[in-house]
C-alpha cells in the first residue's frame, strides 16, 4: 500500500513539475497607485505607494522614482485591506 501512494505521488509530482509558469503581467504604477506619500528625512525623500493588485492592497517603498525596495500587505482594521481600481 505504501509503495501504491509514493508511485502514485511520484508521478503526480513528476507531472506538476514539466507545467510552464504563468506569463509575467506588466502593471504600469499609474494604473495601479490608489495613493502615494513622500517620507522625507534629512538626507532622503522615500515614496510610500500603496497600489491595487489583485484587488488586494500593498505598500510598495521605494528610493526614488525607480528602485522599489519592498512590498508588503495592507492592513486595516487588522484584516488584509481589499480594494478596486477604476478601469
Amino acid at each position: 500500500m505504501r509503495k501504491l501512494i509514493f508511485s502514485t505521488l511520484l508521478a503526480t509530482i513528476t507531472q506538476l513539475s514539466y507545467a510552464k509558469p504563468p506569463e509575467a503581467r506588466s502593471l504600469p504604477l499609474e494604473q495601479i497607485s490608489i495613493e502615494h506619500i513622500d517620507l522625507q528625512g534629512q538626507v532622503r525623500t522615500w515614496k510610500l505607494n500603496k497600489v491595487c493588485i489583485d484587488q488586494q492592497a500593498y505598500l510598495l517603498l521605494m528610493k526614488g522614482l525607480t528602485e522599489p525596495i519592498s512590498i508588503s500587505p495592507s492592513f486595516k482594521d487588522g484584516k488584509p485591506e481589499q480594494c478596486r481600481v477604476a478601469d
